[in-house]
C-alpha cells in the first residue's frame, strides 16, 4: 500500500477509472491553467492545484465516474450545485462539488475556482 504522500503518474492516477472521468479532468485541467500559473501536485488519494505561492486552492478526487472538486474560498458560498462546505478556519471554507459532466465545468463553477485561485488558498 502507498503512504498518502507518495506521488503518482497521471497514467497511474486514471487506472481503472473511465474515459469520461479523464475527460472530465482533462476539461478542468485546460480551465484552470486559463487563471494563470498553476501547478499540478498529484499523490494517491487525491491531486491539488496551486497557484505560484504554493498555497492550494482546489483539490480533487478521481472517482470510477466521477470528480469530487473541494475548492477554497473566504466566504461560504450557498448553492444547489454545492454538497457540503466545511468552514476551515476563520474567513475560510472548502466547497465541495461533484463534477459527472462537462457541462458542470461552465462560467458558475470557473467564476468560483478564480476566487479560489485569487485568495491562494
Amino acid at each position: 500500500m502507498l503512504a498518502s504522500n507518495t506521488y503518482l503518474s497521471t497514467q497511474d492516477t486514471f487506472l481503472e477509472k473511465s474515459q469520461t472521468v479523464r475527460g472530465l479532468y482533462d476539461l478542468l485541467l485546460s480551465e484552470l491553467f486559463k487563471l494563470g500559473s498553476v501547478h499540478e501536485t498529484k499523490k494517491v488519494i487525491s491531486i491539488s492545484f496551486s497557484s505560484d505561492n504554493q498555497k492550494a486552492f482546489a483539490w480533487v478526487i478521481i472517482r470510477n465516474r466521477s470528480i469530487k472538486l473541494v475548492f477554497r474560498t473566504n466566504h461560504r458560498i450557498t448553492n444547489q450545485r454545492i454538497q457540503s462546505v466545511s468552514h476551515v478556519a476563520e474567513k475560510s471554507y472548502d466547497h465541495t462539488i461533484l463534477l459527472d459532466s462537462k457541462a458542470a465545468i461552465d462560467e458558475e463553477l470557473m467564476k468560483w475556482l478564480r476566487e479560489a485561485y485569487q485568495i491562494g488558498g
